[in-house]
């Protein structure tokens, strides 16, 4: 199970404003790997992985503010990196850490996630033969769970993450300048590594702007690059927004345009685009956003086309006012700092 605090409305007022074992590695994949310590350094020019080892059980604080164990320090907007298991196995119990810096228009704060535990334990409904739909251990569903409308899941939070002894893909991203993190890996033996990146790739990270307003409510956003083979765009957006609005709601939208985008290109329509994903809040408070504080929207767009063009909408029935964007283009790995949008 994978703890990283949800930022599709990441709500922060003015004080700052969520191993699966495998065959035994040959001794030419040691060589290359490297060994991480006790405190273990990296650096990188521009964006790229490396394969890592570590020769024993280690630890790091799962505190997702203000980690004291993990510290990336350099310019640039969007900057971070995931660490996980080589041997990772979809639904296993996988092993992972990432961190990622804000933008400063979104707090410049550094966040911390990972993986702990065993997976939530999942039956198919009524039966694993003909699973209708699953049900998971640690959830309730409302209105029912033969009726699961809406599902909520409680797990213990962890005071630290274990990563397993064995190999790690590393994966980090700059933003045209060297970056340098610093990770506290508790429990290991060699005390100091300096790790370096061993193979590049591609990213580039543009500004979305305020495009039209639709009436007092609506404002749109977006950005456009020439980036071939972008296999995954990530998005982060600041808007003042109200805590007691009537409606709060975010659109995504891609597009692949031939000529001038279109008027309201990133309107809620996207039209001639992709709306991929939507969050919205009716009638009820938006958590630590206070009366015309600054909100924070993130997620992730898998384009299936080759694409040009980024950009959303965010509505405020009492008046959204932008704050800021940016759009992170990648060709390569899938970077996990913000949970996917949902496709439409």
């Amino acid at each position: 199970m994978r703890q990283h605090p949800a930022l599709a409305l990441l709500a922060a007022a003015a004080a700052c404003l969520g191993i699966a074992t495998g065959a035994a590695p040959s001794s030419a994949r040691l060589v290359a790997a490297e060994p991480l310590a006790a405190v273990t350094t990296i650096t990188a020019s521009s964006s790229g992985t490396a394969s890592v080892v570590l020769y024993d059980d280690a630890t790091v604080s799962a505190a997702y503010a203000h980690n004291p164990d993990v510290t990336l320090s350099g310019k640039g907007r969007l900057v971070g990196f995931d660490l996980v298991s080589a041997t990772y196995s979809a639904g296993g119990s996988n092993d992972d850490l990432t961190a990622e810096r804000l933008p400063a228009f979104a707090g410049s704060a550094t966040y911390v996630s990972g993986s702990y535990g065993a997976p939530a334990k999942c039956s198919g409904y009524p039966n694993d033969t003909v699973p209708v739909q699953q049900q998971c251990s640690g959830c309730s569903y409302y209105p029912s769970p033969t009726v699961p409308v809406e599902a909520s899941c409680d797990y213990a939070t962890p005071k630290t993450y274990t990563l397993h002894e064995g190999y790690y893909q590393l994966r980090v991203l700059t933003d045209g300048a060297p970056l340098r993190i610093t990770i506290k890996l508790h429990g290991l033996g060699k005390t100091h590594a300096k790790v370096h990146l061993q193979a590049p790739f591609r990213s580039l990270e543009t500004p979305m702007t305020q495009r039209e307003s639709i009436g007092s409510s609506t404002i749109t956003y977006g950005g456009s690059a020439s980036f071939a083979n972008a296999t995954d765009i990530l998005t982060i957006v600041s808007a003042k927004v109200h805590a007691n609005a009537t409606l709060v709601a975010a659109t995504g939208c891609w597009r692949s345009d031939t000529s001038a985008p279109p008027p309201y290109a990133y309107s809620p329509a996207c039209p001639g685009g992709h709306v991929q994903g939507y969050a919205y809040r009716i009638n009820a408070p938006a958590g630590g956003v206070g009366a015309q504080e600054v909100a924070v929207f993130a997620g992730s767009l898998t384009p299936t086309n080759p694409p040009n063009g980024v950009g959303g909408s965010i509505a405020d029935s009492d008046g959204p006012a932008y704050v800021g964007g940016l759009a992170v283009w990648v060709d390569g790995p899938q970077l996990p700092f913000f949970t996917p949008f949902t496709s439409y």
